[in-house]
Order: structure tokens, then C-alpha cells, then sequence
């Protein structure tokens, strides 16, 4: 039998009985019908404590087996989570190599402060017989800091990236000199933003230039380099843009979700969270959905509140889900709750604000959340019902409504579940505040 239950390091569960059948896959303890573990199954064969900690782990039965990276929270490969692992392996040696290097691009940069990018000078002292000559300029000698800096094309480079160079030049300086200007200059607010964090792309162009002529035989002059860095710059600072907009092709998700959502849908996503509530276009209505969860007590409590395109409340619930262990089963519950409860109301044309951002890129990107399989196949299949959807992240100050009607569960009590139209009596100056100020 393989291990297959995760509990600190990965092992088969304690089995009950000493006649279990050899052949029994994980696959047979799957209720395909109800989407769940067969609770009777899981007790003929395992102990209460095992099964527990099967039941933590929810199963996507409508997909292949998949890998996760089980390093970082969303399950997807990172470098950054590849080079704390690194370091936990090696904790002494590592960790002692990483305290005196630049935390930007630490990967490139430790390898050139260590002597460990193959430059003929390198490969030569490792008793290599080749050309001493640089490549690509022809000067004798191919060191680290030739290629990065003294090489006449890298020079070029640097001046026409508009990047401002030591006192005394880029080519009179050593590696260690170079890239302590780099990276004391990398906060210094009298450069450009643009400029100023530019310098790793920079670097890993020189050197990729380097590559493709030894490996390749294809060279790239100075300007096609420099416009090169300019877009990879710009791509990076758009991505780092809160408030960008992201279109998503339906045909895209329903790849990564294997077919989960109605041709029809529209899906996009207005990530321009600001401070008031706002409505939604004509012809479409708006749900915020508020959750409130009790660690002392394992307590979920959830609300949505559905909201036309004048501000006018249209319909509010709330419930309570028991036995809810962390924060992200919270949400998670919440939100596909609130999507169920509005299709059953004949909603169709639905926007969806919603406070956290992790559930929302699970949504619209589910491919790189895989430790949340189980989690967005779902969603998308709720939400393959709507004609027309769409997710916006909402702030708290903007979903107060919703979450005061969720946190009215666990301040007081209020456990019973109930759906009713409008708004309940005691948040009236809320609601009508925010209608009166949307219309505006």
C-alpha cells in the first residue's frame, strides 16, 4: 500500500481491521454520486482520528490525478518557495550564503558574486582548455564582470538604458563594486522608478545575449536589447498594477476546469476596489456576500445582500455553518452558498463582490491556485448556471452591509437561517446611505 495521507510527513492510514483487501484504491472511498467520501467506508476501514484528517482533504472528482506544490499556499511552483525549501534543506550552509546577498534577484546575483556563471575565465581556472577571448567583443579575457559590465556591447547597454553608472564608470569598477552601486541605487527616489529597478532585467539580457551567440550563434545589437528590456520593464510593472484590468476567455477556464462553464457565461473581472458601494451596470444586479467566522468555536457565519442597478435592496440572507476549521473553508462556503441561493432565485445576470482576494484568483486564474482544485471546480460549476457573471473585489468599508448582517450571527446569536426581501430594519440608515450616495 502507498501512503497517501498527508499528517506531517505523508503515510497510509492506521487500518481497523487486520483483512483488508490489497487492491483497494483511494477511488472506493469516493461517493461519486453525492461528490464526497463514503462516511461508511472510511469507518469500516480506518480509525476516528484518521478519518478526520481524510475527510480535511476534498477530492475534485470530476478531474485526473493532478500535482501540487505543496510549499506555498496556492499549490502552483514558485521560485521563491523552490529557494526557501533549498534553504531548509541546507539551513547552515545556505542560509549563511543568503544573509550577505541582495534580495533582488538573489538567484543571478549570488551566482555572479560566487564566481558560478560559466564565463571562459571560470571554465579555464576549472582546467578547461578554450578560447580566452571574449565572444562577443574579442578582448582577452572573459570574466564575470567583462560580460556583465566592461564587454563594448554590454557597455552600450547600460548607457542606452538610460541607467546612471558609478563615478568612475561601470568598466573601472570590480563585480562586487558594480553591483553594490546596483543595488544601493535600487530605493534611491531621485531615479525613475522605471530606472532604477531595472537593472535585473538588464542583467539577465546581457547575459542571455551571451548565450544564444556561444549556444546559438545569434546576436542581438545593443538597441534590439535595450527595446527588449524596455518591454519585459514595462510588463512587470503592469503586472504589479492593483488596479489593471483582467479579461478572461471562457474557452481558457473551461480548459483548465475541463469544461465546467455554460458557453454563455460572460466572465470578467473589475479589480478597482474603491472605498463606497457601487452599482452594478444596467440590467444587472450586485451581491455582496459577508462572512464572519469564530475560531473560539468553529463557527462560519455568512450573508449576502442582492442589489440593483439604483441601489434599491432586493433580497438579504444569512446562515451559519458549524464544524468550519480555518478561515479559507469559511470563505469557500460562504460564496458558493450565496451563488447557489441566487440561482435558485432565478438570477442570472449576477456581479459578485467579494473582499478576498485569494478567492477571486481562484476563480479567475484556477490553474495557478492547484491546492484549491477542489475549491474553484466547484465555483465554476455554480457558476456555469448564470447567463452573465462577473467578480469584483469589494473593500470592507464598501461591504459593511453584508458583513454586519454576517457578524450579527456570532455577536448575537441570531443562528437561525432565513432569506427576506429588502433590508432588515435595524441596518436602514446603512442601505439608504449607500443608495443616496451611489446615485450621486
Amino acid at each position: 500500500m502507498e501512503p497517501w495521507l498527508e499528517d506531517g510527513i505523508m503515510r497510509i492510514p492506521w487500518i481497523k481491521n487486520p483483512i483488508i483487501d490489497l487492491e483497494l484504491f483511494v477511488r472506493d472511498l469516493i461517493d461519486f454520486a453525492r461528490r464526497d467520501w463514503d462516511h461508511l467506508k472510511l469507518e469500516e476501514h480506518f480509525f476516528p482520528d484518521d478519518i478526520v484528517k481524510i475527510k480535511k482533504r476534498k477530492h475534485v472528482v470530476d478531474l485526473d490525478d493532478f500535482y501540487i506544490w505543496k510549499h506555498n499556499k496556492n499549490g502552483d511552483f514558485s521560485v521563491k518557495s523552490a529557494y526557501w525549501l533549498a534553504c531548509e534543506i541546507n539551513r547552515v550552509e545556505i542560509n549563511s550564503l543568503a544573509e550577505v546577498q541582495p534580495s533582488i534577484n538573489i538567484l543571478k546575483a549570488q551566482k555572479a558574486l560566487s564566481g558560478a556563471l560559466g564565463v571562459t575565465d571560470q571554465l579555464r581556472h576549472r582546467g578547461m582548455k578554450l578560447d580566452g577571448r571574449c565572444q562577443v567583443c574579442g578582448k582577452d579575457g572573459e570574466s564575470i564582470n567583462h560580460v556583465l559590465f566592461e564587454c563594448s556591447v554590454a557597455r552600450k547597454i547600460w548607457a542606452m538604458s538610460h541607467y546612471p553608472s558609478p563615478e568612475n564608470g561601470f568598466d573601472k569598477g570590480a563585480v562586487f563594486s558594480n553591483f553594490h552601486h546596483l543595488l544601493v541605487n535600487r530605493d534611491n527616489k531621485s531615479w525613475p522608478i522605471n530606472i532604477r529597478k531595472s537593472f535585473p532585467w538588464i542583467l539577465w539580457r546581457i547575459w542571455k545575449n551571451k548565450n544564444l551567440l556561444f549556444f546559438e550563434g545569434k546576436s542581438f545589437d545593443a538597441r534590439q536589447s535595450v527595446m527588449k528590456i524596455q518591454e519585459d520593464v514595462d510588463e512587470w510593472f503592469l503586472a504589479q498594477r492593483k488596479d489593471r484590468m483582467v479579461d478572461l476567455n471562457v474557452d481558457t477556464l473551461n480548459s483548465s476546469l475541463g469544461g465546467l462553464i455554460a458557453s454563455a457565461a460572460q466572465v470578467h473581472y473589475l479589480p478597482d476596489p474603491l472605498p463606497i458601494w457601487k452599482p452594478p451596470l444596467s440590467g444587472r444586479l450586485k451581491c455582496n456576500v459577508g462572512m464572519s467566522w469564530s475560531t473560539r468555536n468553529n463557527l462560519a457565519c455568512s450573508a449576502w445582500v442582492l442589489r440593483d442597478e439604483w441601489g434599491r435592496v432586493l433580497l438579504h440572507s444569512r446562515r451559519s455553518f458549524t464544524n468550519v476549521t480555518n478561515k479559507e473553508q469559511a470563505v469557500f462556503l460562504s460564496v458558493l452558498w450565496a451563488m447557489e441561493s441566487l440561482i435558485s432565485h432565478r438570477c442570472t445576470k449576477v456581479l459578485f463582490a467579494l473582499h478576498d482576494v485569494s478567492l477571486i484568483g481562484l476563480i479567475l486564474r484556477p490553474i495557478a491556485w492547484p491546492s484549491f482544485k477542489y475549491e474553484s471546480t466547484e465555483l465554476m460549476r455554480c457558476l456555469g448556471l448564470f447567463l452573465e457573471w462577473s467578480v469584483v473585489h469589494e473593500l470592507p468599508l464598501a461591504n459593511r452591509g453584508a458583513y454586519l448582517l454576517a457578524q450579527s450571527v456570532t455577536a448575537e446569536c441570531r443562528l437561525n437561517s432565513y432569506v427576506a426581501s429588502s433590508y432588515p430594519s435595524w441596518l436602514y440608515g446603512l442601505f439608504e446611505h449607500e443608495r443616496l450616495a451611489s446615485s450621486v
